[in-house]
């Protein structure tokens, strides 16, 4: 079995205009094939025990950070998600430290000017770019899963699309 990656596309409330539509990966890990713990974290958990993982840039213009939910499930009925989307499945030998390494240093936007766009959409996208870039994941599965990414934003309940 694979590591299974989606993008997360949520509601954005109060109003569910497309820009402020959040977007976050989500991770689902294959232990069966990765039975090495290897890592242990500073909370005493070891990747042996992360079945799941969601990534995020959380905040707004000028004050965005890294977040990352481990074991998170995703609900199987939720007003606040949207749509889940299925990128990839990376092949289990990729080691899991590696892939959170990777999307955890995707840079953020630090532009305090509040005229920036930047938003968890554009990580989104750089974040897959890094994988592209290392090797575990390709190119067309970054592109595909983007467009479908775009579709479900565009989708926002309270915008006149023109």
């Amino acid at each position: 079995m694979a590591t299974k990656l989606s993008i997360l596309v949520f509601v954005a409330s109060p109003l569910d205009y497309a820009r402020y539509r959040h977007t976050a990966l989500f991770f689902q890990f294959d232990h069966d094939a990765q039975s090495q713990i290897e890592h242990v974290g500073n909370d005493g958990s070891t990747e042996g025990n992360i079945r799941s993982s969601v990534m995020e840039v959380v905040g707004s213009t000028g004050f965005f950070s890294f977040g990352e939910r481990v074991n998170w499930k995703v609900p199987a009925s939720s007003t606040n998600l949207a749509r889940i989307i299925p990128v990839a499945d990376i092949p289990s030998t990729t080691p899991i430290s590696a892939l959170r390494s990777t999307v955890a240093s995707t840079p953020i936007e630090e532009s305090q000017s509040g005229d920036s766009d930047w938003n968890s959409q554009n990580w989104i996208g750089d974040a897959l770019s890094r994988l592209v870039a290392t090797g575990y994941l390709d190119r067309q599965a970054r592109d595909r899963s983007l467009d479908a990414m775009v579709d479900a934003v565009l989708e926002a309940g309270d915008e006149k699309v023109s």
